[in-house]
């Protein structure tokens, strides 16, 4: 337990609740969450953190730590600050809420060279991907898998998820066998299907919506290859989950993917997106079942190192907590 004099009063601003909340009050002592509705509130806090910098979150969360006279965080946690992806006014909110913070926290170098460019100092690169090795652990060796191919996210369009769709009739040629499973929900999920149809490769892809935890360690375990298209990231953290369970990942240079894994040693990666180059990565894996064995053996190993759920949330709340000494005085 912390100590007394140690402990922060701590409000985190975001959408939902960090994962790791109840672990994050061990170190700190007092956290409160809110979504940013109901603020400012007329409490005392040490330190507001903001889980992004839009009007929603960041706008809110910067006024109630001058309510309160606290040290102020942001976190970025995708490389979003783009016109592509946020509305101006959540860019122009974006600006502010940045150069207001005493802290910024990128979850990876890309998005932090990004943030920057805001012209912000006190930015800090803290990953956000925490694993609970006793949850995802494997159960069937790789190389006795069958033809599975597994996706995980949000069926939203940043995930790029069409990218895979595509690259199935190429894959179905070489492995008439192939399943492709993707887990998720979301706005892009009737076209993806649709796209699925008229490409004739429905019978190939099923759609699972969102499962349980258990269920989700089961597809890890059961695929050969996990894949991720996404266009930005800030892990992802099914990657890191799939390489606990020893399943080798094809994805695009995203997020911690290409800053913390090795090309053709712990992950392979797709550097166009091209369906014929995600196929030709996916049969490469498909069709060597030792080769699938010694690339997830390396990608957990790394999971291992870096990302241990206790590890990694330890890093993340003692380095936030000399930085918020730093910024007191």
């Amino acid at each position: 337990m912390i100590r007394a004099e140690n402990a922060l009063r701590v409000l985190m601003v975001g959408r939902r609740p960090s994962i790791a909340l109840n672990d994050l009050k061990r170190y700190w002592g007092s956290v409160e969450v809110s979504t940013g509705h109901i603020i400012p509130r007329r409490r005392r806090y040490d330190l507001v953190i903001a889980q992004e910098p839009t009007l929603r979150i960041g706008a809110p969360a910067l006024l109630q730590s001058k309510v309160s006279r606290a040290v102020f965080a942001c976190e970025v946690h995708s490389d979003y600050l783009r016109p592509s992806v946020l509305p101006w006014k959540d860019l122009a909110a974006a600006g502010v809420v940045l150069r207001s913070a005493d802290i910024i926290r990128a979850v990876n170098r890309r998005i932090a060279e990004n943030v920057k460019q805001y012209g912000v100092e006190h930015v800090y690169v803290i990953p956000s991907i925490y694993v609970k090795l006793d949850v995802f652990k494997p159960s069937i060796p790789p190389e006795e898998r069958g033809l599975v191919v597994l996706s995980a996210s949000r069926l939203v369009p940043e995930k790029g998820l069409e990218l895979l769709i595509s690259a199935i009739p190429l894959l179905l040629r070489d492995f008439p066998g192939l399943e492709v499973r993707v887990i998720g929900d979301g706005s892009e999920k009737a076209r993806l299907m649709g796209l699925a149809k008229r490409l004739r490769v429905d019978s190939a892809v099923r759609f699972y919506g969102w499962v349980g935890l258990d269920e989700l360690v089961r597809h890890y375990n059961e695929s050969a290859v996990f894949v991720c298209t996404s266009y930005h990231e800030g892990g992802p953290r099914t990657v890191f989950e799939a390489a606990a369970c020893l399943t080798p990942t094809v994805s695009t240079r995203v997020g911690m993917v290409d800053e913390t894994l090795r090309d053709g040693e712990s992950v392979l990666l797709v550097r166009e997106r091209s369906p014929e180059l995600l196929a030709e990565k996916i049969a490469e894996l498909l069709s060597d079942s030792a080769k699938r064995a010694e690339i997830a053996e390396r990608a957990r190993q790394v999971v291992v190192k870096e990302f241990e759920w206790e590890k990694s949330v330890k890093r993340y709340a003692e380095q936030i907590r000399e930085l918020v000494i730093l910024a007191r005085h």
